[in-house]
This record gives structure tokens, sequence and C-alpha cells, in this order.
């Protein structure tokens, strides 16, 4: 009989100390008789080990500043079992009682069935184990975090490492479902080359992620197993979505030396699957969420990933406000070459940053960008009863920010609510989330007359009525005919609450003389506003045009000629 400590500080490979006849001193000084210096948590002189035995006697020395633990709890003193193990900061340290090599081992008989093959059921898998367990699931909840701050070849390895420590195995492996090995740990007293059993791993994929466990007979002592001195086996397998399975596996010998395999330390195996499984689906939602997210709106891609049924996303129809918005004047900084665009690119990119947070925080959809250009909607893919006070509150917070954001840049913004047409728009290979239908356009038509106008925000009356308050204040401007369409439209500017009384009542009074054909009245009344008052400027211009040249039918409709 041998005995040995094997040590696995975290982030590295397991070494092992063969113990002999005395005591041994464990500590990080270089007279100590097993030191480790990777764990700043060991005194210089933290411990002393004696074989007792087949047992090893563990004493806390008194120059040591850190507790030692066992079975999860301090302790001063103790007395170690083959296989078990105790932890001095984040180092464990397994005892391992080594019996002479057994002869070389024969493959089983021909039609041989191992003596035990036993898939675990969800009760089992998930039972409360031994208090000696708590260090194990102290482990178990390492593991999201592990698998987020190391590369995966590094994960595999420490996952291996702790399946073989766990398990008390001879090796221990993470492999593909193919059989391709990821990451393995093998005990140092052995060269010998291990694969894992192809029917296991097909078993495992079948009861994922409970664990099977598959044990050999032992006649004679003569080992009879699929593996060269092994005789058991423990394997489960973690499936993750849109990616191969990863098998989890562990082998040893002599099982049988104690009765069976700990149900305990298979139980392991497959909460380690679990645990992983669970944190690398998350992660790939999270980073497949992310992604989406670069391309889509946020609440679209809520809308994707949680549909059950892409049927959900069809078009239907649907009541929304939409809102288009542009920056003025950025065609024609960059119309005469393209490096322009590139000077003013960073620009774009901050101001389109501060306008598309307003509209998330006022939880918009951002259903597509269009140079300086955005298309955003409110009440689909997810109904929001208070849609047009968000998507006027979101305009009127662009509207500000846009100067702030980029130095003197301005803005046109229109808005309309009414049906729409909503859901996935493209083709049988690509789709979009989009809008469609006469509100669309004509609140693109709006947002064109805010350039005539001189204003930042025009809303259609549908959004007029509709609109709270408190949230906005909306001024009526004229009746309009935009070029193209057959319908005049009611437009109002769009200001913060509660507004200008005084001008609101000019303006009813001036657009009462216009409309009924009292050009020279409304074009004094306009023309009495400053000269900073867009949409009075524009509106004092039409009827002075109107009174110099009256129009043979007069409807109060001022048509449009340019889009």
């Amino acid at each position: 009989m041998g005995a040995a400590i094997e040590i696995l500080i975290k982030g590295n490979p397991s070494v092992r100390f063969e113990l002999g006849a005395g005591a041994v001193v464990i500590g990080r000084s270089e007279d100590a008789d097993v030191r480790v210096t990777g764990d700043l948590h060991i005194s210089r002189k933290h411990a002393e080990a004696l074989l007792q035995g087949d047992r090893l006697r563990v004493k806390r020395l008194g120059t040591s500043s850190n507790p030692i633990y066992h079975n999860g709890l301090a302790a001063d003193e103790f007395v170690v079992a083959p296989g078990d193990y105790f932890v001095i900061g984040s180092t464990r340290f397994t005892f391992i009682a080594k019996k002479l090599a057994p002869p070389k081992a024969a493959l089983p008989p021909q039609g041989a069935v191992p003596q035990m093959l036993k898939t675990m059921t969800e009760t089992e898998l998930y039972a409360i184990g031994e208090s000696s367990d708590r260090l194990k699931l102290l482990d178990l909840l390492e593991l999201p975090e592990i698998l987020r701050s190391r590369d995966r070849k590094d994960f595999y390895v420490h996952i291996a490492g702790l399946l073989r420590l766990s398990t008390n195995a001879t090796w221990a492996c993470v492999v593909t479902e193919e059989g391709k090995v990821l990451g393995e740990d093998a005990a140092s007293d052995t060269a010998q080359r291990y694969s894992p059993s192809r029917s296991l791993i097909k078993k495992a994929l079948d009861d994922s992620p409970a664990p099977t466990i598959y044990s050999w007979n032992n006649p004679g002592n003569i080992l009879a197993t699929m593996q060269e001195g092994l005789d058991w086996a423990v394997c489960s397998a973690a499936k993750i979505p849109n990616e191969p399975a990863i098998i989890f596996y562990a082998s040893g010998r002599e099982a049988h030396g104690r009765g069976t395999l700990r149900q305990d330390e298979a139980r392991f195996v497959g909460l380690v699957a679990d645990m992983v499984g669970r944190s690398m689906s998350m992660d790939r939602l999270l980073t497949m969420e992310g992604r989406l997210e670069r391309f889509f709106a946020g609440p679209v891609v809520n809308k994707i990933l949680k549909s059950p049924d892409m049927r959900e996303l069809e078009p239907r129809v649907a009541r929304s406000t939409v809102m288009f918005f542009d920056i003025r004047g950025f065609s024609k900084r960059t119309e005469e070459k393209n490096e322009e665009i590139l000077r003013y690119i960073s620009d774009l990119r901050h101001a389109m940053t501060a306008m598309t947070g307003a509209i998330l925080d006022e939880r918009g959809v951002v259903l597509q960008y269009m140079g300086d250009g955005i298309m955003a909607c409110w009440n689909v893919p997810f109904e929001e009863p208070k849609h047009v006070d968000l998507a006027c509150r979101a305009a009127l917070r662009m509207a500000a920010a846009i100067g702030h954001t980029t130095g003197g840049w301005s803005c046109g913004i229109g808005i309309h609510t009414g049906e729409v047409v909503a859901g996935a728009i493209g083709s049988e290979q690509v789709f979009s989330y989009g809008v469609m239908g006469k509100v669309v356009n004509q609140a693109s038509r709006i947002e064109g007359i805010t350039k005539m106008l001189k204003t930042p925000i025009l809303v259609s009356k549908e959004v007029a009525d509709a609109l709270s308050p408190t949230e906005g204040s909306a001024l009526r401007v004229g009746r309009f005919k935009p070029a193209g369409m057959s319908n005049a439209l009611d437009l109002f500017e769009l200001g913060n609450p509660p507004g200008d009384p005084g001008r609101k009542v000019l303006f009813a009074q001036a657009l009462g003389y216009l409309e009924k054909g009292d050009f020279r009245a409304a074009a004094k009344l306009f023309g009495s506003r400053p000269a900073d008052d867009g949409p009075a400027s524009y509106l004092t211009v039409v009827c002075e045009t109107l009174a110099a040249k009256p129009p043979a039918k007069w409807e109060g409709v001022i048509e449009l000629t340019q889009k």
C-alpha cells in the first residue's frame, strides 16, 4: 500500500506528492515538505499531515493564519479517508491510497454486460447530498463565472479536473458527442491513454442531463471492462440549443472494493452537466439577443425569441403611432463627396445614438435608419395604451437634444396615428419587422412639411386630439394637401405644455381669416409675429401670395407642390 496527496490549485494542472512514514509539513515555505506556491491564503507553514495506516491525520499549525476546511466545516485537526479531501484557501488536497497495480485487464467476454447500467432519476439527481458535498456545491456555483472568465479550452480542462477529483476517478474528460476530447485530466500515476465508451455516450445523450452509471463485474480479481484497468464510468450530457452536445465523463477502478460507485459522486457529474448546459444556453441566448439588438429593436427581438410560432409575426392590422425623424441640412452638407459623409459620420452616430435613446426610453420601436433619418413606431409589436403621449414625449426630447448633441444641428419630426399593417415584411430568405399603409406615408409627408414651416415637430389632428394636455401643447397651423396626395391634413405644431395662450389665440383668428378667404387680414395677423416664428412667417408669405392672386375656387387648403 502506498499513499499520496494530490494537490489541485484553481487554474492549474493537479500535482501529486508521495507520502512516506513520517509527518510532512504543508505550506509556502521553501523548507515545507509539501510546498504550494500558487495560493496566497496558505501560510508559510500551514498544516502537518501524518499517514496512519490507511488514513491521513491532518493538523493545523499555530503559524497558520487561515482555516482548513474538511467536510465543508473549518477544522483544526481531523482524519481523512482515502478519496476524501480538505481545502486551504482555493487549493484542494485529496488523500489517495494506492494499491499494487492490478493485472493487465482482459476485455470482457463477447456479449458480456455491465453488472450495473443505471440512469439516475430526476429525483435522485437533484436530491440533497451529505454534508460532505458542501464544497462540491460551491464548485458548482462557481461554474457560470468560470465559464464567462476563461476561454473554452481552459474551462473544459478545469471541468475535467473537477470531475476526476470529485468522483475519485482515474480519468475524466469533456468530449463532443462524436467523441472528440475537449479537455481531460488523468491521475498522475498513469501514462495510459483512455477513451470514453461510445455506447455510454449514446445512452447519456438519450437521458440528458441525468447521469448514466456503468459498472463491470470483477470475477477472480480480473477486471472485466471495456477500458484497460478501469471498471466503472459515469457519463452525463449537456444539450445546448443550436450547438453540439457536450459530454462529461469520469471513469475509474476498484468501484467494487467499496461495494459500488457512490450515488453522490455520480450525481455530481449530472449536476455539472446540468449547470454547464444551462449556463451555456443562457450565454448563447444573451449573445444572440445582444447581436440581434444591434440590428432590430429590443421589443422586436423579444418577440422573435419568445414567440413559439413565427406566425405571430405575420402582418396584421393594428393601431400604431408612427414617427419620421430627419436631421436638417445633413444631405446638403454631404451631397457633393463621399469624403464629406465620412467627415461627419462620427457626429451622425453620436446624434443617432441620442435620438434612439429618447425613442427607446419612451418605449418606442426603431424600425429603420435611413441615412440621417429614423422611422419609429409605438403600440406594435406590443400594446402601449399611451402610445400617442409616448411618441410626442420622445419627439420633444429629441428636438431639445439635437442641437446640444451635435453643436447646432436641427431636425424635423412628423407624427401620425391610426391603423397600419404591422409585421414581418420582406422575402422568404430575409425579413424585417415593419409597418405599412396610409398612416405611414402621411407621417413621412408631415415630416417633410416641417422644412417649409421651419418648425421641428408637426403632428396630425388625430395625434393632437389624443394628446394629453400634460404631455404636450398642439397649435393648429393650417390645413395642407401634400404633393401627390388626394387628402388634406390638419397639422399642428407640437410644443412643450402648456404652450403660449396668446399665440394660440392669434393663430386661431388668423387661420379663420385665411380659410374664409380674407387673405390680407390673415397676412396682417401672421405678420405681427416675430420673424423667428417659422409657421407664422411661412403663412404670412402664403397669405400675401393668395391676396395678390386670389384663387378662383378657395376651400381653405394650402396645396403643396414639393415633397
